[in-house]
């Protein structure tokens, strides 16, 4: 039977970036940076904001940046 891998989002190569060079305080960041966007009317960076906060917590829920 042939393995399957799952190939990562782009959203989950951000985050794992992100995680790796600024550590656990960039999903508040990301957050953060969601809210703001969508007080300034900007929807579509506050959606992109919170898909990547979302994965960074992911990733680091699953051990995989610590």
């Amino acid at each position: 039977m042939r393995s399957i891998m799952r190939q990562s989002t782009v959203f989950e190569t951000i985050a794992k970036r992100l995680l790796d060079r600024q550590g656990i305080g960039v999903i508040w960041l990301l957050h953060l940076k969601a809210s703001a966007s969508h007080l300034d009317g900007n929807w579509l960076a506050a959606a992109a904001f919170i898909g990547i906060a979302d994965a960074a917590e992911r990733e680091w829920a699953s051990g995989g940046c610590r």
